[in-house]
């Protein structure tokens, strides 16, 4: 079955309603998208997980089709938004996989609600206060592809008042970089609907708001140091991207980590690798049973 064609359903979370699909039996796995995209990015890999897994995967609140709010997107009231979809659903326990900042959102509901994650996965991120800011500091190599936009977007009313209007161009450099080939990679059909999400009232501020709680993120991500993650943990990272620094950036947040490259893929490993990615992910999860 097309992911586009998978169950769906809306949850209250708060003062906002989260859009999910579900599809598949067995253990739940929950995946969890970052920024610029929405849950369309699971498109691939989320048919191939729900051939041995129950699979959510969720809009975040401001993107896709759930609801945009004024200001509350820091990693801990995302990661309360995923508590809530996980008790509406019924669900107990469950593995769960967050994607760029969705990773900051799965750390924050795992630190929150250890006793509900059986197994964990980190892809393509490196949490504020644990290598985070290094990538958005400048320095002399610098270049238009560089990760200038994560400084800038911590000063949301310029970020946006610089792309309001220019969404798809944005877009269009933003899936560009850091890519392992190009934009090539991702069809004309994806690249409007994430262009239409980021370009409806509010969409883009919301958007640049998931970066600008990095301070917030930092302080509440402090308490790793004392109290790392325990449960099996997967990091992984595009092979044109984080690569070999994907442990590095992790051993301190997960005390029971593994690690792996995504060959031939950028960031954006759902659309350059999500053959590899989905079966790196289904190998993991399926070691739970034993």
């Amino acid at each position: 079955m097309r992911f586009e064609d998978w169950d769906c359903g809306r949850i209250p979370a708060g003062e906002v309603s989260l859009f999910y699909r579900r599809a598949g039996s067995g253990h739940p796995l929950v995946l969890v998208h970052g920024c610029p995209m929405h849950s369309l990015m699971w498109h691939h890999i989320a048919p191939a997980l729900a051939k041995d897994f129950d699979v959510i995967a969720y809009d975040q609140r401001g993107m896709g089709m759930s609801t945009i709010t004024a200001s509350a997107y820091d990693g801990t009231t995302r990661g309360n938004d995923l508590k809530a979809l996980l008790d509406h659903l019924g669900i107990k326990r469950a593995h769960v996989v967050g994607f760029d900042l969705g990773a900051q959102t799965v750390a924050s509901f795992a630190r929150d609600n250890r006793e509900m994650v059986e197994r964990l996965s980190f892809i393509e991120y490196a949490l504020p206060g644990f290598g985070y800011e290094q990538h958005m500091n400048p320095n002399p190599e610098w270049t238009i592809d560089s990760n200038w936009h994560l400084g800038l977007f911590t000063i949301p009313t310029v970020a946006e008042f610089l792309f309001s209007g220019r969404e798809r161009q944005m877009l269009s450099w933003w899936f560009h970089h850091i890519a392992y080939s190009g934009n090539s990679y991702m069809s004309p059909e994806h690249f409007e609907a994430y262009a239409q999400t980021l370009s409806k009232p509010g969409g883009l501020r919301a958007c640049i708001e998931h970066y600008a709680t990095v301070w917030k993120d930092s302080k509440d991500n402090a308490v790793f140091h004392e109290k790392p993650l325990e449960m099996p943990t997967l990091a992984l990272g595009g092979e044109a991207s984080l690569a070999s620094f994907t442990q590095a950036a992790w051993k301190d947040v997960a005390s029971n980590l593994t690690s792996a490259i995504i060959p031939k893929a950028g960031h954006w490993i759902s659309d350059e690798n999500p053959a590899f990615t989905a079966g790196a992910l289904r190998d993991f999860f399926k070691a739970a049973r034993s």
